[in-house]
């Protein structure tokens, strides 16, 4: 009954808040939400440097809990830097918004009408999308205080076809300060046991046939009870088992092609791709346990030798290499690209994140009463200072230049307390959790890990579907695409595991398809053709 009343109570509180929201009385419209800046404002002068001098902002992210920082960190904490160099206190106030969707407690703050001067959100994914948020008075349209950010704004101008393009409105109105994460090499990809292909007399495959050759003789000659490995939901995200399905140029969920949204599933590539893991499953080629493995277990799979060829991420396969296997001679991970029908085909389909998918990025919310200080404050993270120290810390500290290059101190490599990705993520510096650009994100790895790396690139890019906003109609549309996702995972495990006969693959795909495919697939090619016109 409690559960109930709370549900009910939250759901009273947010339709009143939409309503006032959008009222004379309650709320904001965006007509309403134009700040007026006085023009005797400290941060609004031209002449305007940091630090500030001692102000304070207020965002809706859980409070620090200082007590579990490594004393070895000190006063290098990257919260206490950005408060020395900007001179801008964060206070937290909670009810934090998760990257990639709206939480009950971030919905809750809305509806009380009491907002932090910043909002940590996806907008992309909330309901009504950016723009809805700009219109219900939540945000404000940042173009027109673009002279109290002129770090980001130059970014902007400088990359008309990349971040103005990722991060707008389709009217091509600002709405935040984004995290966007520039990650090169790409973070997950397919390795395998050299030292196995020297046992069995094979070079790394690259075809579909060599894969099958080289996966057979894992099972046979070696002995492996997991040849082939990966965790299974990897095929349904970010485009992270792709490889596997790029002989038959498909891939799941959606993609483009020439232009066209299409649906992995609802091509004959993908069938005769699912119709090969079949086969495969049968002959003893996949890992038995394929539908529970997660990355924690694929791990020890591969460092054991149970398996010999594996998608991991690439934190994953550094910790085979060094971690697990640190003074054996005899293991040996090298990289191995998606497969291909035939050599010398090209690579199409691979592991993709959207450099900007909305997530971590700050907006300055209306009830904000200084905005110029806000955008003071954000802009710092994009400013070249801001940007060296938010991803790698403080020189001399955490990273020292020599011959032009970044090179992280001994601290950050080899922390005997601390794993040097944590050290360098949420300690001395802060990237890919805040508004900032993260253009080397793969900088504490291992050469050897990131020549494996290399081997997992595509063209992918070319291929995923963007960040989108969308109209109402839009995002009605593509909710329906639950079910569907929900029907198609359960649908391609049963086939692959020999559960249900390829003969009904059709009846599969007319099931989705009457689940409202066409409808998704529709509005997501209308959001991307107004992408494309940016």
């Amino acid at each position: 009954m409690k559960k109930w009343i709370a549900i009910l109570l939250a759901a009273v509180l947010a339709i009143g808040c939409l309503a006032g929201c959008k009222s004379s009385e309650g709320g904001k419209t965006s007509e309403q939400s134009q700040k007026e800046v006085d023009p005797n404002d400290p941060y609004a002068k031209a002449d305007f440097a940091y630090p500030m001098d001692k102000a304070e902002l207020s965002i809706n992210k859980d409070a620090t809990d200082y007590s579990t920082i490594p004393a070895w960190v000190g006063d290098y904490y990257w919260e206490y830097v950005v408060e020395e160099k900007t001179g801008v206190h964060l206070n937290m106030i909670g009810s934090p918004s998760q990257p990639m969707e709206d939480s009950e407690q971030f919905n809750l703050l809305l509806a009380s009408g009491e907002l932090p001067d910043l909002l940590q959100c996806n907008w992309l994914t909330h309901k009504g999308g950016p723009q809805g948020a700009i219109d219900e008075g939540f945000i404000y349209e940042l173009s027109q205080y673009s002279q109290y950010f002129p770090a980001y704004y130059q970014i902007l101008q400088d990359n008309p076809d990349t971040y103005k393009k990722w991060v707008s409105l389709d009217n091509g109105g600002l709405y935040n300060f984004p995290c966007i994460v520039l990650a090169k090499p790409t973070g997950t990809g397919w390795s395998i046991r050299k030292d196995y292909l020297e046992k069995i007399g094979e070079d790394v495959p690259q075809t579909v046939e060599q894969w099958h050759t080289v996966l057979t003789k894992f099972k046979n000659e070696l002995g492996l009870s997991a040849p082939l490995t990966f965790e299974w939901r990897w095929l349904f995200l970010e485009y992270a088992a792709a490889g596997l399905s790029n002989p038959w140029n498909t891939c799941y969920p959606f993609y483009i092609e020439d232009g066209k949204v299409l649906f992995g599933p609802d091509t004959e590539g993908y069938k005769e791709f699912v119709d090969t893991m079949r086969q495969w499953y049968a002959e003893g080629l996949i890992d038995p346990d394929i539908l529970s493995v997660d990355k924690k277990t694929v791990e020890p799979k591969v460092s054991s030798g149970d398996a010999g060829l594996a998608l991991q991420q690439i934190r994953n396969t550094q910790n085979c290499m060094i971690a697990d296997h640190p003074d054996d001679p005899e293991f040996e991970l090298v990289g191995v690209t998606g497969m291909v029908m035939n050599e010398g085909d090209p690579i199409e389909f691979g592991h993709y994140t959207n450099a900007y998918t909305g997530g971590i990025s700050i907006s300055i919310s209306t009830d904000c009463t200084n905005v110029p200080l806000a955008c003071r404050y954000l802009d710092w993270g994009y400013t070249e200072e801001g940007h060296k120290f938010m991803e790698y810390g403080t020189e001399g500290f955490s990273y020292e230049e020599k011959d032009g290059k970044i090179v992280l101190t001994d601290l950050i490599k080899n922390n005997p307390d601390t794993p040097d990705a944590q050290a360098a993520r949420y300690y001395v510096g802060y990237f890919r959790n805040h508004a900032v650009i993260c253009d080397d994100a793969y900088a504490h790895f291992s050469a050897d890990v990131l020549k494996i790396a290399e081997k997992f690139a595509s063209n992918q890019e070319a291929h995923a579907i963007p960040s989108l906003v969308y109209t109402d109609e839009e995002a009605e549309a593509i909710r329906e695409y639950t079910d569907i996702d929900t029907t198609s995972r359960e649908a391609i495990a049963n086939f692959v595991m020999g559960n249900r006969p390829m003969s009904e693959w059709d009846a599969f795909v007319s099931e989705i398809h009457n689940l409202g495919l066409d409808d998704v697939l529709a509005a997501y090619q209308s959001a991307v053709d107004r992408y494309n016109a940016r």
